[in-house]
């Protein structure tokens, strides 16, 4: 089974906490690379985050409101 995970890259806001707002695929949903998953909030900025490839949403690893870091894996896609 091959597994590619959705990783918080720097957005480049600074010192803004990034915070998990809202999940846009539920667990066990087909996602097609580039599908919104993850909308995160910085401030009053809002970034969508998508799906790195093409599979089944098997793991959402944050919850809404968590603080969020640079590098932390936020969901994992099964691909097979």
């Amino acid at each position: 089974m091959s597994q590619i995970s959705l990783i918080l890259a720097d957005l480049d806001l600074g010192d803004v906490p990034v915070l998990a707002c809202s999940w846009l695929a539920e667990k066990g949903a087909r996602v097609v690379q580039g599908d919104r998953l993850l909308e995160v909030v910085a401030g009053e900025i809002c970034v969508d985050l998508e799906a790195p490839a093409t599979g089944r949403l098997v793991q959402r690893c944050v919850g809404p409101e968590e603080r969020l870091t640079i590098g932390q894996v936020l969901a994992v896609i099964s691909t097979t």
